[in-house]
């Protein structure tokens, strides 16, 4: 099992941008000191109440430059928000400055307010993807190409430097039908999932037998983000993140309402009114033998073979509090785990 730390950029209540972006990386090198496994990377985009990381691919060159161990990956790069060229250029370039740590996570996000103000529809969201993602991967991969799409077009270019790892850093899909992840594992490629009360069962033996018929050598790589916060007691592993998750159901109920989705209002509103249920079913929250317990389940349900751990859902647990929960993740729970 494989352990990751999501990063994110929050703002916490009365504190600045810039404190946000100094917590994070405090996170990052306590995550590299206490032996985690990789550091993974979102991106927003025009939500500064959720993050103000917008940048993905700078904050993994600054970890770059920072770290010697944990490999560092994208959860996810929005690729149809961006220029597939410069982006196979900026991923050539990490890997290179990562010495071959870089993991390629993708996707074209399920929030429509990144494209608005980028004034991209959403509908265009799949067809955009997919064409940013040949660009990329015939950047990667021949020495020079041209490309005639719906949205971009490309003449005799070829990209530099050229990836380290080859032939290109591992690639992990976001995906989330039926479809997605048989076509996914026919191209061997990893995934990684958004766990929001779905175990995904069904759709991982989709994956898993589509991966083995098309006899690839390697087992993939199926990782899974929840969030997750321990403490040394049951009772502080609960206690400790629940005005952060409160602030982050008030934000999830004011977007939600803002774009008319009244079934994502009503579940918000019932997890503040029930937050035992939202323990159960959207988190693992606890002390080091209970999150054990529920990452083992997780284990037998998804066959995951990494986590992406959210340490801090909401964004406003004190930092401190965000150290001792990795602390106490290498310590107590990881050995156990191995």
């Amino acid at each position: 099992m494989k352990f990751g730390l999501l990063v994110d950029c929050h703002v916490r209540k009365d504190q600045g941008q810039t404190l946000a972006f100094d917590e994070m990386f405090g996170q990052i090198d306590a995550a590299e000191a206490m032996g985690m496994d990789s550091i993974w990377i979102v991106e927003h985009h025009f939500r500064p109440q959720a993050s103000v990381l917008s940048s993905s691919m700078a904050v993994a060159g600054a970890v770059a430059s920072r770290t010697k161990r944990v490999r560092i990956g994208t959860a996810v790069q929005v690729l149809p928000l961006g220029n597939p060229l410069r982006i196979a250029e900026e991923v050539a370039s990490i890997d290179h400055m990562s010495h071959g740590r870089f993991d390629f996570g993708v996707g074209r996000s399920s929030i429509p307010k990144f494209y608005e103000g980028f004034n991209i529809p959403y509908s265009e969201s799949t067809a955009r993807f997919t064409e940013s993602f040949e660009i990329v991967m015939r950047a990667f991969t021949q020495d020079t190409f041209s490309f005639e799409g719906d949205y971009y077009s490309y003449h005799d270019v070829s990209i530099s430097p050229r990836p380290l790892q080859k032939p290109y850093p591992p690639i992990y899909m976001a995906v989330r039908t039926p479809e997605g992840f048989a076509a996914t594992a026919r191209r061997g490629f990893n995934v990684v999932l958004w766990f929001m009360g779905d175990y995904y069962e069904d759709r991982l033996q989709i994956y898993r037998d589509e991966w083995r018929a098309a006899g690839h050598a390697e087992p993939p790589e199926i990782h899974v983000r929840i969030p997750i916060f321990i403490a040394e007691s049951e009772a502080q592993g609960r206690e400790i993140p629940r005005a952060s998750v409160v602030h982050d159901l008030h934000r999830v109920i004011a977007e939600a309402t803002a774009m008319k989705a009244a079934d994502r209002v009503a579940q918000a509103q019932r997890y503040l009114e029930d937050y035992d249920e939202f323990l159960g079913t959207r988190v693992i929250f606890g002390s080091p033998e209970s999150v054990i317990e529920r990452i083992e389940e997780f284990r037998e349900r998804m066959g995951m073979t990494g986590l992406i751990l959210d340490m801090n859902h909401g964004g406003q647990i004190p930092h401190e509090q965000v150290i001792n929960s990795i602390r106490l993740l290498t310590e107590k729970v990881a050995p156990r785990l191995a």
